[in-house]
């Protein structure tokens, strides 16, 4: 079982849109749960990829890649997570501040 979640957490770090849906299927279909293949597989993820921007390793490019792979996997899990049960924790708004560099305007 582990393997699965590795190659839900894989395909994320690298942006596989095209084969997330897959792996995420592939997770719950070896008995994982849902709330599993969230926690360990995509938001994981995630972190990691936070980690390698922070590091200097990613840029903003990756890291929406990562993101749009996440919410392929996530759009597919969530059937799944609501017929389990699981409760979203908190609701997060991510955004961007452009100033002029100048202090002026």
């Amino acid at each position: 079982m582990e393997n699965q979640i590795q190659k839900v957490y894989d395909a994320v770090l690298v942006g596989d849109l095209s084969n997330i849906e897959n792996e995420v299927d592939l997770a719950l279909r070896s008995g994982l749960s849902a709330e599993d293949i969230l926690n360990q597989g995509l938001i994981t993820a995630m972190d990691e990829v936070g980690r390698r921007y922070e590091v200097g390793e990613y840029f903003v490019p990756e890291m929406l890649i990562s993101a749009r792979a996440m919410k392929g996997g996530l759009g597919y899990l969530k059937p799944y997570l609501v017929e389990s049960g699981v409760e979203p924790v908190a609701k997060v708004a991510i955004g961007t501040v452009m100033g002029d560099i100048h202090g002026i305007g």
